[in-house]
């Protein structure tokens, strides 16, 4: 005769782990995400018309109207957005690949500059603002090498023609540190054997880039990429901590800074809600397919 299969027993001590474990991120979740942006999309229809909320579509008409409008400072801070987001994709990205190569390499004192780069994000961003912005003013290092020059210093970031270059500059600057962490652990992962196989077969150094280390690291370079775009329409600097108000007078506005300027100063909560809805809708479809293209450019190498 067949034996029955045995039930097995219900770990009870196991459920109870697994959901106390997993209680405090689902309640993160629920709370400062589900919660938070739910309301949020619901605030996009609202308008106040006096003390009364009303229903409707004012807040995208008054967006589109934004727009459209000559002396809206929503294409100055659009275009700043993409000039982040540019700089974030096409240099900070590159420019941190090639040093985690060159770490990985072990040039000399690599040990060094790697903790000079991964330094910024170590230290405080309000400490490091303000250690940049004595170091830019007249009378400090830049004073005194404009002094060496023969130049005439002027202020940086109290000027719109300087002011958006200057905070970009110190963003590229101190945005390296997350990237070499990530790519170096990826190439720590890559087998020695490879590379020296490749060495014997007289591969050369940009070969060895682009044919052998970034395909073994694709995954992680093709995450950076899609969070990049992910955050497309959110790419901004420490503009807060450089001028704290007055950033459209200083042509330095970017969208998420316009946003944050409506509700602290203006106390508006509708309209930047809709603006947020608005880059939503548009960045994560662009996200979804270049997630899509880069699954597709890795399987094309792989095969």
């Amino acid at each position: 005769m067949e034996t029955l299969p045995k039930k097995k027993k219900t770990d009870v001590g196991k459920i109870v782990f697994l959901t106390v474990i997993l209680a405090v991120p689902i309640s993160n979740f629920l709370v400062f995400w589900l919660y938070i942006n739910f309301d949020s999309i619901l605030m996009a229809f609202q308008y106040r018309d006096g003390k009364i909320i009303r229903w409707g579509m004012n807040n995208f008409t008054r967006l589109w109207a934004d727009m459209r409008s000559e002396y809206s400072s929503f294409w100055s801070a659009f275009g700043n957005t993409m000039t982040y987001f540019l700089c974030n994709l096409c240099v900070t990205l590159p420019v941190s690949l090639l040093l985690c190569y060159f770490f990985f390499k072990k040039i000399v004192g690599y040990r060094f500059f790697r903790f000079v780069f991964y330094l910024p994000s170590i230290l405080a961003a309000s400490t490091l603002v303000v250690i940049f912005k004595y170091m830019i003013m007249p009378n400090g290092y830049y004073g005194e090498i404009c002094k060496v020059l023969n130049l005439e210093p002027k202020l940086l970031v109290q000027n719109p023609e300087t002011a958006n270059g200057t905070i970009l500059f110190y963003t590229i600057m101190t945005s390296f540190g997350g990237n070499i962490i990530l790519f170096g652990g990826a190439m720590n992962h890559i087998d020695g054997s490879i590379l020296e196989a490749a060495e014997l077969d007289g591969c050369n150094m940009p070969t060895e880039i682009f044919r052998i280390v970034i395909p073994l690291i694709w995954p992680t370079l093709s995450t950076l990429i899609v969070f990049a775009f992910v955050g497309m329409l959110g790419s901004s600097g420490q503009i807060m901590l450089f001028v704290e108000s007055g950033a459209e007078g200083l042509k330095c506005n970017t969208l998420s800074f316009w946003i944050y300027s409506q509700v602290y100063y203006g106390g508006e909560y509708y309209y930047p809600s809709a603006i947020g809805l608005v880059m939503t809708a548009i960045g994560l479809p662009i996200a979804l397919i270049v997630k899509k293209l880069l699954g597709n450019a890795m399987e094309a190498v792989a095969m």
